[in-house]
């Protein structure tokens, strides 16, 4: 079966937010085996909506959207269903309840938008939504899959999982997908595609392999698509054979990212780590802390961004910032050595940098930045960085190669 996403809103078009939610389902359908073969993005507008539904119902087997369900003029997706599928729309005693006890519980009555917002197409199987007011919807029509949802995407994927992803298994009629990825560090897809050469021209037709680069790392992702139990002992033969040749530029596979091989290692180890940043201004620490659980390993961050504070916080020299400045290796060192003695850690992870778009000078260009990981046993590494003039661009990658470092150095201890 193959899908098609919709996306509706002009705030999507006009570039006022950034479509999240057809990146997030894409990669869900895929995992289930369903490929999404277009994506489209259309403005509040019923005919135009209307029209993207006809579209989509000549080509895709499931169609889904995401945006228009809310109680604003502006929200004209259900009316747009109506008119496609020609069908009326009714009160929905059920859904205009669960609006009245949302409200109710923040001291508040729904308005006369809400009993607009409870009018359903005539047929509709509604998908509960556990994280707003605005149901889910689903249609079979014309042998299709029609599935509506939020456009806010902590709604949408309260609808998606488990409401859609329950339906779309029972409808689903393909093959089954099986998906397993390999997280690398050190090298460009280029370089590990070729490195596996040999063992992808051996994979059945039916193995895909998906090389996805972001800044200093790769994902390789190999999925397969089939019932059989010989093309499964296949693939699972074929991911032995890449993982024992990808070596040491791979730091996890499966769910272990990055991040959370890192949180691994410092947990075995019983050590806790910290960070000192400038530049980054605490995206290392983010990182860090996206994963539960990080407080066994992570005890803090110093956002050393001024050079006050390097000195204050940190045991900067002053004669050090004077004489090299702040970014510059000495520096870098002085910060993480600084913070491996302020948080009582036995790593730190120091940045200090120029992350653009102004501020650089000839001698050190925007971009040019410094990372340092330190041990309490006396190890230390540095590195340099020159990265170009887009400034979150520059933070992100700083941070990665912050943890590519760390990790690094975690590895040979």
């Amino acid at each position: 079966m193959k899908a098609i996403l919709i996306t509706i809103g002009n705030e999507v078009l006009n570039g006022q937010v950034v479509d999240t939610n057809a990146a997030w389902l894409a990669q869900e359908l895929l995992a289930e085996g369903i490929p999404v073969i277009e994506k489209w993005s259309v403005s509040d507008d019923i005919q135009a909506i209307v029209q993207a539904l006809q579209q989509a119902s000549d080509k895709g087997d499931i169609i889904l959207t995401t945006g228009g369900l809310g109680p604003t003029a502006d929200d004209l997706t259900s009316e747009a269903f109506a008119q496609f599928m020609k069908i009326p729309r009714i009160f929905h005693a059920p859904t205009y309840a669960k609006i009245e006890i949302l409200f109710n519980q923040l001291g508040r009555s729904p308005s006369d938008s809400h009993l607009e917002q409870a009018r359903l197409p005539e047929g509709v199987d509604v998908i509960p939504n556990t994280a707003g007011t605005a149901p889910g919807m689903h249609f079979l029509y014309q042998g299709k899959h029609f599935i509506a949802m939020p456009g806010v995407p902590f709604e949408m994927k309260a609808i998606f999982d488990p409401h859609v992803k329950s339906l779309l298994r029972s409808v689903n009629s393909g093959p089954t997908r099986f998906s397993h990825t390999f997280y690398t560090v050190g090298e460009g897809e280029t370089f590990l595609e070729d490195l596996i050469k040999d063992i992808t021209r051996k994979a059945s037709a039916n193995i895909g392999f998906a090389f996805l680069p972001d800044l200093y790392k790769v994902r390789i992702r190999v999925d397969l698509d089939s019932n059989s139990k010989e093309d499964y002992d296949h693939w699972t033969a074929i991911i032995n054979q890449i993982r024992d040749r990808l070596g040491k530029y791979r730091v996890g596979e499966g769910d272990l990212t990055l991040e959370k091989a890192i949180a691994q290692i410092l947990t075995r180890k019983g050590w806790m780590m910290g960070t000192a940043e400038s530049c980054t201004g605490g995206h290392i620490a983010h990182q860090v802390t996206s994963n539960a659980g990080a407080s066994d390993y992570f005890k803090g961050s110093i956002i050393a961004y001024h050079n006050q504070l390097k000195v204050k916080y940190l045991g900067v020299n002053q004669t050090t910032l004077d004489s090299f400045g702040a970014v510059s290796e000495e520096t870098v060192k002085e910060m993480a050595l600084g913070a491996l003695d302020a948080l009582n850690t036995e790593v730190a992870v120091a940045v200090t940098g120029i992350a653009g778009p102004d501020g650089g000078s000839v001698d050190k260009p925007v971009g040019t930045v410094w990372i340092c990981v330190a041990l309490k046993s006396g190890k230390l590494k540095t590195k340099k960085l020159q990265l170009r003039r887009d400034r979150l661009l520059n933070i992100r990658a700083s941070s990665t190669m912050a943890l590519i470092m760390l990790y690094g150095i975690l590895m040979d201890e």
